[in-house]
């Protein structure tokens, strides 16, 4: 998880100490990464910034100087409703917040270059409220929207990104960044086509 928050702040993928990956132990418990006075950028954590949490968003291991994320519930909805899941990684990617506020469509515009690929072939939806989740009604709401997608936009917020490990979830917020970011580029110098159907 560390190693985790330590990527997505080198490649600036969330900015400041914002963002949390998590991690599924049981069907009541998961690591996430802790926010409060000790917490530290995003690019600079380590194991001590790894909190065991309930899925009542209780801390039950962990320094003192932090607790855990206030949308924590992002997670333990995501771990109740997809049994799959066994990674979720909540951030704030510039372009891809920037395409929420201008509601540009994300369309599957290149093949082998990248993985995001395959995200924009399934389809990326962009959930509509731009609110913090911080409780379970919120959650369960954000997670419905998702159903069996393994990424989500959230309009003026960031994304959801789901994995079934640590290292996909991981993987899948850099290909989603990277499509984004590709996406914004196009819309900004022209027309984004998508690909033909059969090379999809």
């Amino acid at each position: 998880i560390a190693e985790s928050c330590s990527i997505l702040g080198a490649l600036n993928i969330t900015h400041e100490s914002l963002g949390h990956v998590s991690q599924r132990l049981d069907d009541n418990t998961m690591l996430i990464r802790g926010k409060g006075s000790g917490q530290v950028g995003l690019r600079y954590a380590t194991s001590r910034d790894v909190l065991k949490v309930d899925f009542n968003g209780n801390k039950i291991e962990g320094p003192d100087d932090l607790q855990p994320p206030s949308e924590s519930f992002i997670h333990i909805w995501m771990y109740k409703m997809r049994p799959d899941v066994q990674s979720v990684i909540h951030a704030h990617p510039e372009h891809a917040v920037l395409l929420t506020i201008a509601g540009r469509e994300i369309l599957p515009i290149y093949g082998a270059f990248d993985g995001g690929a395959r995200l924009a072939a399934k389809g990326i939806s962009t959930y509509q409220h731009s609110l913090t989740i911080t409780n379970d009604t919120m959650g369960e709401d954000l997670a419905k929207f998702m159903g069996d997608k393994d990424v989500c936009l959230m309009r003026g917020h960031g994304v959801t990104i789901l994995g079934d490990s640590v290292e996909r979830s991981t993987l899948n917020t850099i290909h989603l960044d990277r499509l984004t970011t590709m996406t914004y580029k196009a819309y900004a110098i022209g027309t984004p086509m998508p690909i033909p159907d059969e090379d999809i």
